[in-house]
């Protein structure tokens, strides 16, 4: 259920993002590039499948939610990706951006895709204002230097041995954008607000569990499998979940966090209301790319 799931998002999202980006100049094309290559598009499933439990937004309000946090994400890998941080050579399948266009223009081309995701919130004719004022500092705060860019330094310090919290790095890096996306639908609703702080903590530990699940299969897959290099935290002598506490005793950790999080959503809501939530938590943890 989930890739059939993920497959009507990724429509969505692809969807509306083509008709953000005319192909009109190079920047454009590069934004595209990177923004509609073959993804899972789970951040965009979450978005949908929590705003499901929402009877009060609207399906376009989902897409432009779901849409601007996959636009986000995609900066993130541009700029992982880059010479001077990851140095990573392919992603999603094809090569990196630098590689496809150049350092300068990939760096720009995350920037853009930043500003076109705050700009796709603002613009929405389907989302109300209070949403959209809740959204654009929501994610601003998880994605700023508190959120994913801290996580980012934090990873980068690893490498010299100058931080050593793993859980912490996951948790920022990969967990904030995990939990906006699950809560994002739900701001600006008093009504909801004990389910948005039991969906915001559901998202943080599927946001850990999915991240560990890649240090995972960092060492158990393939580059070809995994649409970027099997070898890069390797090289770049990353702290990861498995170098830490092993292979097994990861796998454990992460599907005991998802484990965790399909009782605490089958005790907090109906079955039916919470299907593609339960099959992407665990989805999160078996895939195998």
């Amino acid at each position: 259920m989930s890739l059939s799931f993920l497959s009507e998002c990724k429509e969505k999202v692809f969807n509306r993002i083509d008709s953000l980006l005319p192909d009109t100049n190079k920047i454009a094309s590069s934004m595209r590039y990177s923004a509609l290559a073959d993804s899972k598009c789970i951040r965009a499933g979450l978005v949908f499948a929590s705003g499901n439990l929402n009877k009060e937004i609207s399906n376009s309000a989902l897409i432009d939610m779901a849409t601007s946090i996959e636009l986000m994400h995609t900066y993130s890998l541009i700029h992982d990706d880059l010479p001077s941080m990851d140095n990573d050579e392919m992603r999603r399948g094809q090569a990196a951006n630098h590689i496809k266009f150049n350092e300068a223009t990939a760096i720009l081309t995350g920037d853009a895709l930043q500003a076109l995701a705050y700009e796709n919130i603002v613009s929405s004719p389907n989302i109300t204002q209070l949403q959209k004022i809740l959204s654009i500092k929501t994610l601003s705060n998880a994605c700023g230097h508190e959120g994913m860019i801290l996580g980012q330094q934090y990873d980068l310090d690893a490498e010299n041995n100058e931080y050593n919290d793993i859980k912490k790095i996951h948790e920022l890096k990969t967990g904030r954008l995990i939990r906006v996306a699950m809560t994002m639908p739900h701001l600006g609703n008093e009504k909801q607000k004990n389910q948005l702080i039991l969906l915001d903590e559901v998202g943080r530990d599927l946001g850990l569990a999915f991240q560990i699940i890649d240090d995972v299969l960092e060492v158990s897959s393939d580059s070809s499998t995994l649409g970027k290099s099997n070898q890069s935290d390797l090289m770049n002598e990353k702290l990861t979940y498995v170098n830490t506490f092993g292979k097994q005793a990861s796998i454990d950790q992460a599907h005991a966090l998802s484990s965790a999080c399909i009782s605490k959503l089958e005790s907090s809501f109906h079955d039916n209301e919470v299907t593609a939530l339960l099959e992407l938590a665990k989805f999160m943890v078996e895939r195998k790319s």
